[in-house]
């Protein structure tokens, strides 16, 4: 399999793919910061941004992929793997193995950052039962009418 496309086309699009993989990076990196620091607003308004970068990769990969079919060589990985050691993606090497790297990494970021939203919500979630449960013991009454306190269980400040 040759690719027969021009090829000057998939290498301005895999150079284009990974600027935009930089930015997203950068993003994951920002948000990580953001994270370890204490959930903010500004996490959640990263979130739309982050969901507006990941459907633009997307939107680049079935563009590459498109033109790997269009030179009838498999979409994905496999494809460029034959594109980049042919004549004409020979000197696209470099940009594909930092793209190869990059998406490695926002891979590894996305995962640590899905960690440390899980941590968070881990502990509001606790804190909302804690209050919960202590709802629940202010509106207890007992035989005689009235209400009950210090019902066991945890007190507010043992959050």
């Amino acid at each position: 399999m040759t690719p027969t496309a021009e090829p000057t086309k998939l290498g301005e699009l895999l150079a284009r793919e990974l600027r935009a993989l930089e930015a997203f990076v950068a993003l994951l990196q920002r948000e990580q910061t953001l994270l370890a620091d204490g959930p903010s607003e500004s996490v959640t308004a990263l979130a739309a941004e982050k969901a507006k970068r990941a459907e633009e990769l997307g939107a680049f990969a079935a563009a590459r992929d498109a033109e790997l079919t269009g030179m009838k060589l498999p979409a994905g990985r496999p494809g460029m793997d034959v594109w980049i050691v042919s004549p004409a993606g020979a000197a696209n090497q470099r940009n594909w193995d930092q793209l190869l790297g990059l998406a490695a990494q926002a891979r590894a970021l996305n995962e640590a950052n899905g960690q440390m939203i899980a941590v968070h919500l881990q502990h509001y979630q606790q804190g909302i039962n804690i209050l919960l449960a202590a709802v629940d013991r202010a509106a207890t009454y007992g035989p005689d009418g009235q209400p009950r306190t210090g019902v066991g269980g945890r007190s507010l400040g043992s959050a």
